[in-house]
């Protein structure tokens, strides 16, 4: 990347930083008001500290879900919308679900998360000069309810069509399913030329929206399902982008955090029409490097690694750890820091690779949640000290390079 200045920058992000007085409140071991300072500047006082932390351990990037106390202060900074939260779902198996893009509410989604976005503190991020760009989303989950992501082997879930099943699901007047039916009387023109194709034996092309289970020649289904598909990823693409140049054209859309190498190459196909950057979540030890070069030689775009993470375990007070954390679990804080110079001196090196950024600066401790050694903050709001003391030399070197 290239800052405000013309100077080239490797982006070293930190995920999470924000103030954790509400969504960990009961399990944290500190009272952050007591801390600094019970008056109306507590806040200001935290926030001025994590930043200078965050800093002082040499990352140059505020990542996905900060304050909006930073907006307007030159820091470099990628934004999270969050777009889809509003619309009527697809399915709902991750985080706020899949969208049904085909209906109204998605589009009036699109704009209120963009509208509240901009509403409170939106003039200081216009006229941030650190802002470099927007997420649209978070790891929504393009293969659909039915398939699984994973993080270096491509097959796994890789040429899924599974998002279009359930939309198959959907009930007849749902905008989805009936969109569906309307990509096949386009393509086919007739229930007899579709009765052919599929060798099926259906009476009206209308009998296609109360079935989730089609009779079809399984290699036409999933032509036609991989058609549908890409119809899906237009709609979610362009509408998104739409809003997004409304409300901000000069900045990047860095699109919607995908996760692994699980996105149908479809979806990406359509992505490189709208999005600036690939964003790619990876919760591995090692990034799946014959894979991210064809990508990045299919779509023209670079490619910034916008979550990862190592985790201890039993040594960090975490006998349990969920999401991400599970796939990364590693035996104390020194080897938590030796697989963190690995893997961002590995992603560094690339030549397509512009960024990486860490989940996070807070472990997490939620029973019903995230739970985890995710932080370079513990539960008492104090650094694991051996861990940020070994990254904060690599940092150092891949911002002086």
């Amino acid at each position: 990347m290239i800052d405000f200045n013309g100077k080239p920058v490797f982006s070293l992000g930190m995920n999470g930083v924000y103030n954790q007085i509400i969504d960990q409140s009961a399990w944290l071991r500190v009272d952050f008001v007591d801390k600094y300072g019970a008056d109306a500047n507590w806040l200001k006082r935290w926030a001025d500290d994590k930043l200078r932390q965050v800093k002082g351990w040499g990352f140059n990037t505020l990542g996905a879900w900060h304050e909006k106390y930073y907006w307007g202060d030159g820091t470099p900074k990628t934004v999270e919308i969050r777009m889809s939260r509003f619309a009527k779902k697809a399915n709902f198996n991750w985080g706020i679900g899949f969208p049904d893009v085909f209906d109204k509410s998605f589009k009036a989604s699109v704009y209120k998360a963009l509208a509240e976005c901009f509403y409170e503190k939106g003039e200081d991020l216009l006229q941030d000069r650190g802002l470099i760009g927007y997420y649209t989303d978070n790891e929504l989950h393009w293969w659909g309810s039915s398939g699984k992501w994973g993080d270096n082997d491509p097959d796994l879930g890789y040429q899924s069509t599974g998002l279009v099943d359930d939309y198959f699901e959907l009930p007849p007047h749902a905008a989805g399913k009936q969109a569906w039916v309307q990509f096949i009387a386009d393509k086919y023109g007739s229930i007899e030329r579709l009765n052919e194709a599929w060798g099926s034996e259906y009476l009206e092309l209308d009998d296609l929206l109360y079935i989730a289970v089609y009779r079809a020649k399984p290699n036409v289904l999933e032509e036609d399902k991989t058609g549908f598909l890409r119809r899906i990823a237009e709609v979610y693409f362009s509408t998104t982008n739409a809003a997004l140049r409304l409300y901000d054209p000069h900045r990047l859309n860095l699109g919607c955090r995908m996760v692994g190498t699980s996105t149908p190459p479809v979806v990406l196909e359509v992505m490189k029409e709208y999005a600036d950057l690939l964003s790619l979540n990876f919760y591995s030890f090692e990034l799946p490097e014959k894979w991210l070069q064809a990508v990045s030689q299919m779509m023209n775009m670079p490619i910034m690694i916008t979550e990862f993470s190592f985790c201890a375990g039993r040594e960090a007070g975490y006998l349990k750890s969920t999401n991400g954390a599970r796939n990364v679990l590693v035996r104390d804080q020194a080897r938590r820091a030796e697989a963190y110079s690995a893997f961002v001196n590995r992603a560094a090196s690339l030549p397509y690779m512009v960024g990486v950024h860490w989940f996070a600066l807070y472990d997490y401790a939620n029973p019903d949640g995230l739970i985890g050694n995710y932080g370079c903050l513990d539960m008492h709001d104090e650094p694991w000290e051996q861990f940020v003391a070994a990254i904060t030399p690599v940092n150092a070197a891949l911002n002086g390079r």
